[in-house]
């Protein structure tokens, strides 16, 4: 897709005299310059002109008719004037001016502003084409004009395609509308004609059709189905930390590739004993040693690292020898004294004793941390393979979810699952996409969850996957996706909604974990079933690190195997970890996340055992930075 030049008129008496801050213009101007927001990725244009007009039908008219008949840009966005006040006069003046009406845009925006507030049943807005321009009305306030061009971002680009007449992108994109389309039954079709999104909730499931599998169960699965990428490429070592190798690296040298000295000293004949010897000459690093041969009762000075004569038989550090004699410049030693008795072999690192030519040096699939590319440094490598990462996407889910930053709404929150999923990622080396926010909407969340697999081979997403009325992401992706579910409930706590899914989506293999939306439960699983599958498609074979922790407090145990959030602290006077309680473990609780580095894996409970008291020892999972005292 070609740039699209955007232009972008606010309609405001109070911003055109200065009396008011212009915000909403600032907000969707960043919304189409920013490539790391969703709608930049989709618009992928630039905003060429910008103004304040106050709310004066000939001013818009004027302005509109500029920039559109000069070509200067292909969309204009007008944002503010929709509504009911005797001054809201920017429909009136956009019809006048507009050659043909685009109806659909101002449905779209509708339906969706429906859902999220009945006042947008008042708004006025207009839309349509004047020769090569599209002109589109977006309402005043910041939150609903991005509300707005969310829902029409991604009918934009085919739009202005459409009016260049742009042939050849008109049909790609007609094909892929047609490859991508998805069988459209309703859910209201399907599960017995059980129905999540009428409104009637009455025949919803009272029990989940999802068989409960065990924790080892669930990863047995994600192995079974994960498939590993198959794609690598080769990168220069200083590209690749924290990446995965992708074939086995065997050392290209001997290392040492000459015999070297192990000490600052000199190098001798071990038979000549202890005594005085004759300093021919001084070996650094870096130097080599051809032509200089020892005679007995001579001896040659060496540096650490430094390759000794062919016919050393030992080296001898400086602080068992004495200086007898300088040069006459005083400069060079000419004679010393060896004071020590002298082993042959001694402080000598013979050809390849660390690692030989053609040694393993590197499994495929280990991870490159520091130690790891300076060993294939060493034996002689620029540049390694390394297997592909997934592209990876978030998209958390729910009517009450809000971005951080906006004024918060009665009975609304704050998505916190979607920065701590993202962050959480990148501490483990993956690179991930915000796919945003769906709310609880068949058609949204379709829609949003196939503009997200067109761009990722895993969607990570949180919430909708319990027993609620407008709990539906599993039959979406069964009825829209085709998707199988491999497990759909997973006996643990937190986390028993998770779910692990496949499918096919034009032609390549799709995989979904789909975390429940209690913020604690999204962490643990995280750490339980998304790092797994990301190491299985990187070809990546470690494992958690578990070790036994000794209990500072009791804890009642539930029927359920509980990760529990802990903070392990060494000691000089236990022989384990102490084990402390991060507090309330109730799912929705983050900040018992707080400075947790572990979890404990309690067991569930039974009519034997009921509660583990203080002092009993558990496994833990490592998860981060250890705790000392």
């Amino acid at each position: 897709m070609d740039l699209i030049r955007f232009g972008l008129l606010t309609v405001s008496d109070s911003c055109y005299k200065y009396k008011k801050e212009d915000k909403s213009g600032p907000e969707v101007e960043l919304c189409i310059s920013n490539n790391g927001t969703e709608i930049g990725k989709i618009l992928r244009g630039q905003v060429f002109h910008k103004d304040i007009v106050p709310d004066d039908e000939y001013a818009i008219k004027e302005k509109l008719i500029s920039w559109s008949d000069s070509r200067q840009v292909d969309v204009i966005f007008t944002i503010g004037g929709t509504g009911f006040s005797k001054r809201d006069v920017t429909p009136e003046a956009t019809k006048e001016i507009i050659q043909k009406e685009a109806p659909g845009l101002v449905i779209a925006m509708l339906t969706s502003s429906l859902k999220i507030t009945p006042m947008a049943m008042l708004s006025r807005a207009a839309c349509g084409i004047r020769d090569k321009t599209l002109i589109i009305n977006l309402p005043g306030s910041p939150k609903a004009a991005k509300e707005c061009l969310s829902v029409i971002a991604p009918a934009i680009s085919h739009a202005v395609d459409l009016i260049r007449d742009n042939t050849e992108k008109i049909k790609d994109t007609h094909e892929n509308v047609q490859n991508d389309s998805t069988t459209e039954i309703s859910l209201q079709q399907c599960q017995n004609k059980h129905t999540l999104c009428s409104g009637n909730i009455t025949g919803r499931y009272r029990e989940s059709p999802y068989p409960m599998v065990s924790v080892e169960e669930a990863l047995q699965m994600i192995l079974k189905y994960v498939e590993p990428l198959n794609n690598k490429s080769d990168e220069d070592l200083e590209k690749v930390h924290g990446k995965i190798l992708d074939n086995d690296l065997y050392s290209k040298y001997d290392l040492p590739p000459f015999r070297a000295s192990i000490k600052d000293g000199y190098a001798v004949l071990a038979n000549d004993g202890k005594g005085k010897r004759k300093v021919l000459s001084g070996i650094k690093a870096g130097s080599t040693a051809s032509g200089i041969k020892l005679q007995p009762g001579t001896c040659v000075r060496v540096n650490t690292g430094a390759p000794i004569p062919d016919d050393a038989t030992a080296v001898v550090q400086v602080e068992d020898t004495k200086l007898i004699k300088k040069t006459y410049d005083n400069i060079e030693e000419e004679e010393i004294e060896i004071t020590t008795e002298v082993k042959y072999g001694q402080d000598i690192r013979p050809i390849g004793c660390d690692i030989k030519r053609g040694e393993l040096i590197l499994k495929s699939g280990t991870k490159l941390g520091a130690i790891e590319l300076g060993l294939a440094a060493a034996c002689g490598y620029k540049r390694i393979s390394i297997t592909s990462i997934p592209k990876i996407g978030v998209l958390s889910t729910g009517d009450e979810l809000q971005c951080p930053g906006t004024a918060l709404m009665p009975g609304r929150i704050y998505d916190s699952n979607k920065v701590t999923l993202l962050s959480m990622l990148k501490e483990n080396g993956y690179d991930s996409i915000d796919m945003g926010i769906a709310v609880d909407d068949e058609v949204v969340m379709v829609n949003k969850i196939k503009h997200a697999i067109k761009q990722v081979d895993v969607l990570i997403t949180s919430g909708s996957v319990s027993m609620g009325d407008k709990d539906m992401l599993k039959p979406i992706l069964q009825h829209y996706f085709k998707a199988t579910i491999h497990f759909g409930r997973v006996n643990m706590k937190p986390g028993k909604p998770t779910t692990f899914a496949t499918c096919m989506f034009q032609n390549r293999k799709k995989y979904f974990l789909c975390l429940p939306g209690n913020p604690v439960s999204a962490t643990v699983t995280m750490h339980l079933f998304v790092l797994p599958l990301l190491k299985q498609l990187s070809k990546d074979y470690s494992t958690p690190t578990i070790v036994k922790a000794k209990l500072t407090s009791s804890y009642n145990l539930d029927p359920r195997p509980e990760y529990a959030r802990t903070i392990l602290k060494w000691t000089d006077t236990d022989d384990l970890p102490l084990a402390y309680s991060t507090g309330n473990q109730i799912s929705s609780k983050l900040l018992s996340c707080k400075n947790a580095n572990a979890l404990l894996m309690l067991p569930g409970r039974t009519a034997e055992k009921t509660v583990l008291e203080k002092g009993e020892v558990v496994q833990a999972m490592l998860l981060g930075f250890m705790h000392y005292t």
